[in-house]
This record gives structure tokens, sequence and C-alpha cells, in this order.
């Protein structure tokens, strides 16, 4: 039961950003997209552009998805809405948590890219949005509990 309500949360969360463009995305989802098409099209692009088709936020983290596109690798490394994205491979999958791009994986490499999302999971990030670890103004993390002062 556990798995069918996780594939249809999965399936419903894909539906309701299918569709999204460049130009709807708030500031934070732009940039981190360009850095994502940046990183994909220096590591990757050879002879093909790869661009922005979808991305996806959970607890802090993002997942880009970028495909091959109709224009060549020699379009600069940015978001260009004259190149259609194609359904054919290879495609990317970069995981951004953190505040920083942590890896940019083929799609096909599932195990790979879950292992990155873990990571994004297990990280301690100080200053979190709980009240006990959050951070003071002088950047030293408040200690105690709000009961034992």
């Amino acid at each position: 039961m556990r798995g069918l309500l996780f594939l249809l949360s999965a399936v419903f969360l894909l539906e309701s950003t299918k569709g999204i463009k460049y130009e709807e995305l708030d500031k934070l989802k732009v940039d981190i997209v360009d850095e994502a098409i940046k990183q994909v099209n220096e590591d990757h692009g050879k002879g093909t552009h790869f661009d922005f088709f979808d991305i996806l936020h959970e607890n802090g983290i993002f997942s880009v998805t970028l495909k091959p596109t109709s224009c060549t690798s020699a379009t600069p490394s940015v978001h260009q809405k004259e190149c259609k994205t194609e359904n054919k491979k290879p495609q990317f999958s970069c995981i951004y948590c953190h505040g920083k791009m942590q890896s940019c994986l083929l799609r096909g490499k599932v195990d790979e890219i879950t292992k990155t999302i873990k990571k994004c999971h297990d990280h301690y990030m100080s200053g979190g949005s709980h009240i006990l670890s959050q951070i003071g103004g002088n950047e030293h993390q408040l200690t105690g509990c709000l009961g034992c002062i």
C-alpha cells in the first residue's frame, strides 16, 4: 500500500510540474537551472546543447532535468528559448542542495542519483529550520533549550 501511495505521489508531482517554463521560474530556481545548464554543457556538450526541461523541489533538494536540444554545442551554455528540447538520450539529472550543485549525472544512473540525494538528506546543515539549530547574529550556534536556561 505504501508503495502505491508513493507511486501516486510521484505521478502527481510530475504532472503538477509538467509544462513549467524557464521564464516562469523564480530567481532561485533560475540560478540553479543556469548553473546546471552551464555544468552539463561544459562537461558533456560535445556537439549538442543541453537545456532546461524540468525542475523538482522537495525538502531543500532540487533536481534539474536537462535534455538535448535542436541547437549545437556552439550555442552559449545558458538557456536558449529558441532551442527545442528533444526527447532523446542522453539526458541529465543535476542535484542541487546545501547551496551548491552536487552533481550532474546521466538519468539512467539511478543508483548514483539516489546516493547523491541521500547524501543531501544526511548532511547536517547548521542554521537549519529547527529552533535548536539556529545560528545567532554573531554566527555562533545558540546553545541550550528554551526551558533549560
